[in-house]
């Protein structure tokens, strides 16, 4: 088991029983918690779901159905891999900003990226059936979430890791999740055409959390059944790396005020950052 932090975890560890989790997270790269070791109800998983999938209308202006689809076709790539990703959720509702509070995922995103990491992706991922067009296995190629930094890399200390939410049932039929078990240890990026024959789907049931080391090689199955995968994700980056997505001076102060832990989420956003300052700055005249 590893150590990458100075905040103490392990009351969060024993009280939610998370030990077998970390050595998951050390030895095969990912782990599943499932919704009764997160003792979360229905009803917060739903409020969440339906929240991705209010966002998902709003900015198609094509309804979802959770047993059949899209009610129309999505012009460009989502026609093609039956897939589509929304970016920003955190500005779109509060279910999305409370999930990055939970202790279990506090915990066990500080057990793999160290003090002070900073919420770095905030996405929400709507797939359906793919289309018998695209011929390919897997309708997300593998890849690494950290392949913005150069190999190879440690994977005691992953540079990003990453959350995700299963608001439907995971199963590989079903459009999982794929991963190859224990490739983070490689530091490296994957051949072409080398990992999905080590992969393994994430066969998990809905309401469940699945935390990954951001060297881990991954990508997903193509959906074979009809209805919707939704799943809520969240990279998240060592405060040394820029966010791919700037929320810093971004979320409203109800939203801070309103979360159950509020120094942890203004952390998150950057908001205790003093090296970069939000706003314009009085330039200096010339001398």
């Amino acid at each position: 088991m590893i150590v990458n932090n100075s905040i103490d975890i392990s009351e969060i560890v024993a009280e939610y029983g998370l030990t077998d989790h970390l050595i998951e997270l050390d030895e095969v790269g990912l782990t599943v918690v499932s919704q009764e070791t997160l003792r979360l109800s229905d009803e917060w998983i739903d409020r969440l779901r339906d929240a991705l999938l209010r966002v998902g209308e709003a900015r198609t202006g094509v309804s979802f159905n959770l047993a059949t689809g899209p009610s129309a076709n999505i012009e460009g790539r989502p026609s093609q891999t039956g897939q589509m990703i929304f970016s920003h959720l955190v500005h779109e509702d509060q279910a999305f900003i409370d999930v990055l509070t939970h202790p279990v995922k506090k915990a066990l995103m500080t057990y793999m990226l160290g003090d002070g990491h900073r919420l770095a992706v905030s996405d929400g991922w709507i797939k359906w059936q793919t289309p018998d067009a695209w011929e390919n296995e897997v309708t997300t190629g593998f890849h690494t979430d950290q392949s913005m930094v150069p190999a190879p890399w440690h994977w005691r200390v992953p540079h990003i890791a990453n959350m995700n939410w299963t608001l439907t049932d995971y199963t590989r039929d079903d459009g999982a999740l794929a991963y190859v078990p224990g490739s983070h240890r490689e530091g490296r990026l994957p051949e072409p055409d080398e990992a999905l024959p080590r992969a393994i789907p994430v066969e998990a049931p809905r309401g469940s959390l699945v935390m990954f080391n951001g060297a881990l090689w991954h990508g997903a199955y193509r959906k074979k059944t009809p209805g919707l995968r939704l799943t809520m994700l969240g990279q998240h980056c060592r405060p040394y790396m820029l966010p791919f997505q700037d929320f810093k001076g971004r979320i409203p102060n109800e939203s801070f005020e309103h979360s159950e832990d509020p120094e942890y989420l203004r952390s998150l956003m950057r908001e205790d950052e003093t090296q970069l300052r939000v706003g314009p700055m009085p330039v200096p005249p010339i001398a």
